[in-house]
């Protein structure tokens, strides 16, 4: 099993909490149309229950996420600087440009006081457990399990998407992005996946009538496929001729819903 090694680790500490607010804002050229592979993504909020099954397939420089079971599909193109969100239910679609969302949360960013950075970012350094990474704060934990791909490129990439989704999740759906975004920046520094992530919030502290409090813990298994199947394309044209037909509508109306 692979995991981050010490001295990249204190590497990485030696600029964290300088850098940490800003962690992942600038993100690097995206990587050659040429690498194709798929993420598939087993999300528990019950381990009990079955996972929500999320696949990303990143074809032509394309970044493409398929989650059926909210009928959403996310198109992220950094060649023309463009996201696309369908509503495949709705057959609707929503187009976001991408460095004006950059843009966005870096002035909410930039408007945040020093106590609220501290606040929502790792107040820790990340330590080791087992094969486990942890990163967090006392509100928020995550612990993941590192693995290296065989190619690179593929931990850059995967990177680049997750701080996308994590600037429209800020910006649509109101979720802290800072220790998020630092995690995805770490992973991308190692050129590293997180084959196991586990998010544990506090939702509520240790009192005398709940001595252990009330945490609640989001568990995500990826499974890393380095090739893409016939399926897969198939999949990928219909999704991108649906972006030209679904009919578009304001950000307003379609996170509304």
């Amino acid at each position: 099993m692979d995991t981050i090694k010490n001295n990249s680790l204190c590497g990485f500490m030696s600029i964290l909490f300088v850098a940490a607010p800003l962690a992942g804002l600038t993100l690097g050229q995206s990587q050659p149309s040429t690498l194709e592979f798929r993420l598939d993504i087993d999300m528990y909020e019950d381990e009990k229950k079955p996972p929500v099954n999320i696949k990303t397939i990143f074809v032509e420089g394309k970044y493409i996420e398929l989650n059926d079971e909210r009928n959403r599909v996310t198109i992220v193109d950094p060649a023309i600087g463009n996201i696309t969100i369908l509503d495949t239910l709705q057959k609707s679609r929503v187009s976001l440009e991408m460095t004006a969302l950059e843009n966005k949360l870096n002035n909410v960013l930039q408007r945040m006081t020093e106590d609220e950075r501290r606040k929502f970012s790792s107040n820790r350094e990340p330590s080791i457990e087992g094969d486990m990474i942890v990163l967090g704060n006392d509100r928020m934990v995550y612990k993941f399990r590192p693995m290296t791909p065989s190619n690179p490129n593929i931990a850059i990439s995967y990177g680049e998407f997750a701080t996308w989704s994590v600037r429209i999740n800020a910006l649509f759906y109101g979720v802290q992005p800072l220790l998020r975004m630092e995690l995805n920046q770490l992973l991308m520094d190692q050129r590293q996946l997180p084959l196991e992530l586990r998010r544990l919030t506090v939702e509520a502290p240790p009192s005398s009538d709940k001595p252990h409090g009330k945490t609640k813990e989001v568990v995500v298994r990826m499974f890393v496929n380095e090739k893409l199947s016939p399926e897969d394309k198939s999949r990928v044209a219909s999704v991108l001729k649906s972006a030209n037909e679904y009919t578009k509508t304001t950000d307003k109306e379609f996170f509304l819903r």
